[in-house]
């Protein structure tokens, strides 16, 4: 049984304000909670499905966890209808601490995001970052929160392999990495083909959202501007889709 705390606790959980406050966050699932597990984050409690508890994946979690000393609690079917944030609930879950980035942290090629509010394609591009081993993300101020359970879910675990630092001034962070040696590139309309992009060792490249592209006061700081190149009569890509393409284009 969950205490009434905890079960209170984990709903705040939900609330973009208190994970700042908290520096914590929810992940669900057992891929994910499995990644938390054998990160270098803390995990400060796991809570599983009671009458699951003996099912091999969650029973290994539990282990693992313990040989962490993280803390365990079981909950009630009752209870699972409290804490879930999703329509069905995988089992398992965690809170996690935060990773504390700054700019500073971040060496070589970095992913930055303009005005990406959309969940799931923040998630996306994290787990793609991975997969082409890119291992910084900055996301300006008016980003989507990287916590929320949504991002989270969608990043399959790669949000514990990636470095995402929150910039609460794009425009200064970005002139900051320019005048440390860092060339900005840029996702635009009316660019070079990305066909001719030079991939170098401290670069930036920078993607927009969808629908308003990158804000005019980074565009200026741009050192290259590059166009994915298509033939069709879309007006735009799915910001998630250009990384993608973008990414395979650098490795």
């Amino acid at each position: 049984m969950l205490s009434k705390s905890i079960i209170q606790h984990i709903n705040k959980l939900g609330q973009k304000k208190v994970r700042s406050e908290e520096c914590e966050f929810i992940i669900e699932g057992v891929k994910g909670v499995g990644e938390a597990l054998e990160s270098d984050l803390e995990v400060l409690l796991l809570v599983v499905e009671g009458n699951r508890r003996d099912e091999k994946d969650l029973a290994d979690l539990i282990k693992l966890a313990e040989n962490r000393d993280v803390p365990v609690e079981f909950c009630g079917r009752k209870e699972v209808d409290d804490i879930k944030t999703t329509d069905t609930f995988p089992g398992v879950l965690a809170i996690v601490e935060q990773s504390e980035i700054e700019l500073g942290d971040l060496e070589g090629n970095i992913i930055c995001l303009d005005g990406v509010k959309d969940p799931g394609n923040l998630g996306t591009i994290i787990r793609t970052a991975d997969w082409f081993g890119i291992k910084n993300i900055i996301l300006a101020e008016d980003c989507v929160d990287p916590y929320n359970p949504k991002v989270v879910r969608s990043t399959m675990g790669s949000i514990f392999r990636v470095n995402i630092f929150e910039s609460e001034k794009i425009v200064r962070d970005l002139e900051h990495l320019k005048k440390a040696g860092y060339k900005l590139n840029g996702l635009v309309m009316n660019g070079t083909s990305l066909d001719k992009l030079k991939p170098g060792k401290n670069e930036v490249y920078i993607l927009g959202s969808e629908s308003h592209g990158i804000r005019p006061e980074v565009e200026k700081l741009l050192d290259k501007k590059y166009t994915i190149p298509g033939s069709g009569n879309a007006e735009s890509l799915n910001v998630a889709v250009a990384t993608g393409i973008l990414l395979s284009k650098i490795i």
